[in-house]
């Protein structure tokens, strides 16, 4: 790897071992090594620019989680010019809450949840990054409804005098470089999958993308077997924001021997909330969803597939819409 310490075998390599001692080896000073001094952060709940945020953040989650464990699933790469690199690394995460933060009093409850981060890496840094954590995941299992935890979070932005930002402004933290260039190939029948289903609720368009027997992790841990089941889920999403705009501003396709063919697209869906489905009454809210996707392909058709979706940003902007 061109500018990287000898180590590192590859991407997933530098990836994991990097991962591994900030978190499981507590080396949380380390990341000055392996951040930029100004590494943009940025989640559906926050943004951050500059490593010393990212250290704050990182003790603050150890001291609500002091044992977390993180099970690198799988790292989805390309090298977009030379010695430049992007990574989405999927993570499947366990600990017990025993510390205060931004989930409240420690409760002892164990929780287990997936978290996607797509990185740009160079000279041996990560250099930008998006993140989505599966935040309602964590606030059920804790005992809490990710609806109350996302009228909360607006209110104490609203206490504070700040707002949620503008669609636009969501829109725009999901975009940024390097551009992934036109869709091609299996991303651009997946792309297209997802923007008949978002857009128009066309359903019967993952007959052609999605294996019957498919697999689906999605918000809050669930795990949906089948067709009809991702239409059941999917169904709750688009009634609540019918008539959307679905984008993709990331993706990478991973062909390797002896594995299944993977796909990690970063996108959005922005719409109003003007229908009943899985967000309750509508509110006529401008809501964006900022999501990202790993998908596993056999024969063309997806096997499995994580819709990492953070659904207590979508209750915290409906919630900031209606206390306006």
């Amino acid at each position: 790897m061109e500018g990287f310490d000898s180590e590192f075998k590859n991407l997933k390599d530098y990836i994991l071992k990097i991962t591994y001692r900030i978190w499981e080896e507590r080396g949380v000073e380390r990341i000055r090594d392996y951040y930029g001094e100004k590494a943009l952060v940025k989640t559906p709940t926050s943004v951050s620019d500059n490593v010393e945020d990212v250290i704050s953040s990182t003790y603050k989650t150890l001291q609500m989680f002091p044992d977390r464990e993180l099970l690198g699933e799988d790292v989805i790469g390309s090298e977009d010019i030379p010695g430049t690199f992007y990574s989405s690394h999927r993570i499947l995460s366990s600990a017990i809450h025993l510390g205060n933060g931004f989930y409240g009093s420690p409760t002892g409850s164990k929780v287990t949840y997936r978290v996607i981060a797509d990185c740009i890496c160079r000279e041996n840094k990560v250099i930008d990054e998006w993140m989505v954590r599966d935040q309602s995941a964590i606030v059920k299992q804790i005992g809490l409804e990710p609806r109350e935890f996302g009228k909360q979070l607006a209110l104490n932005l609203k206490e504070t005098g700040s707002a949620v930002p503008s669609a636009e402004d969501y829109v725009k933290r999901w975009e940024g470089p390097p551009d992934s260039g036109p869709l091609s190939g299996a991303a651009k029948n997946l792309a297209q999958t997802y923007q008949a289903v978002w857009e128009q609720s066309e359903f019967i368009a993952l007959e052609k993308s999605h294996n019957r027997a498919c697999q689906i992790h999605a918000p809050e841990g669930k795990v949906i077997y089948g067709r009809d089941q991702l239409i059941e889920f999917l169904t709750g999403y688009t009634k609540s924001f019918p008539k959307g705009s679905f984008r993709v501003h990331h993706w990478i396709v991973n062909e390797e021997s002896s594995k299944n063919n993977r796909i990690a697209i970063r996108w959005s869906f922005s719409a109003e909330h003007t229908g009943l489905g899985s967000f309750g009454e509508p509110t006529g809210a401008p809501v964006v969803i900022m999501a990202m996707t790993h998908a596993e392909m056999q024969e063309g058709l997806v096997v499995r597939e994580y819709h990492a979706i953070d659904e207590i940003s979508l209750w915290m902007q409906i919630s900031s819409y209606s206390m306006s």
